[in-house]
């Protein structure tokens, strides 16, 4: 008993496929071949792209002043678009106003709700927003031991060279301690500017926490994405309309080969049962 073979499936052959691809986008380019009747692509570009280009723009102009100059979408925005401004300006403050509003009756809330989270840090916290502000009340001010280490510093230099009774001596010492003063400044400058990012990592952003968005001013800008009139692609072997082709024709093919297979299979199926019943049907005969 014989029984077909399995079909034989059809593969496909990248180079065979980007090779005809090349040479049919080729073909059309210079309008050869099969598209001989249509001529050369850059002919066809230069007769029709000027005239949709042309068609857009007249398009655009209608749509912009209307077929009488003043019914288009630019005599409706001159009148709409003041009315439309106030509209949206008085929402904008409503919302302003809420949102002024919800920080103001919460904010309070929330930082004594991370107070009792962590009473620790806020005690902490309070002390060094204490010693800052102590520190701004005069930021020039020097403690005595601050003052008496200075001029000992700067008196013991002189000494030391040999100075330190005269009225240049006496200058030396208050430039040094006018220099001191302006380090100190300095200091406690950057250490307030470290005291308040101190506070705003420890309670947040009221505004992020209550309305779900920064304090801060992040104004996103709308930007029209305007499409480029770049050189386009032509030759591209791997074009997706080939590939799909290629494909299609493929499974086609494997298709009709499994089918036709299959039909064999069916054929030589219903043979050699017909002569199973044909030889089960003579010998019960003869048994008789």
């Amino acid at each position: 008993m014989c029984f077909p073979s399995a079909p034989q499936a059809v593969t496909r052959d990248p180079k065979a496929e980007a090779s005809a691809t090349l040479l049919s986008q080729l073909e059309a380019e210079r309008g050869i071949g099969d598209f001989a009747a249509v001529g050369p692509r850059i002919e066809l570009e230069k007769q029709y792209r000027p005239q949709y280009a042309q068609l857009d723009i007249d398009m655009a102009r209608q749509s912009l002043y209307g077929d009488k100059g003043d019914n288009g979408l630019l005599a409706l925005l001159k009148d709409v678009a003041p009315e439309a401004a106030a509209f949206q300006q008085s929402a904008l403050s409503a919302q302003r106003a809420g949102d002024i509003a919800d920080v103001a009756a919460l904010s309070g809330q929330a930082r004594s709700a991370y107070d009792r989270l962590n009473p620790e840090g806020a005690s902490l916290l309070r002390s060094i927003n204490a010693l800052r502000q102590e520190e701004l009340a005069n930021p020039f001010a020097m403690t005595a031991a601050q003052r008496r280490e200075s001029e000992q510093a700067v008196r013991g230099a002189q000494a030391a060279r040999g100075f330190g009774f005269g009225p240049t001596d006496a200058f030396t010492e208050a430039m040094y301690l006018g220099d001191r003063q302006r380090n100190l400044y300095n200091e406690r400058m950057a250490g307030a500017a470290q005291t308040i990012g101190l506070n705003q990592s420890f309670y947040g952003d009221p505004f992020q926490q209550i309305l779900g968005r920064p304090s801060g001013s992040n104004p996103q800008a709308v930007v029209a994405q305007a499409q480029g009139f770049g050189p386009q692609q032509v030759f591209d072997p791997y074009n997706q309309y080939f590939g799909e082709a290629y494909a299609s024709n493929a499974n086609a093919q494997n298709a009709a080969n499994i089918a036709q297979k299959n039909n064999q299979a069916a054929i030589t199926g219903a043979i050699f049962g017909g002569l199973g019943s044909l030889g089960g049907g003579f010998l019960s005969g003869r048994g008789r």
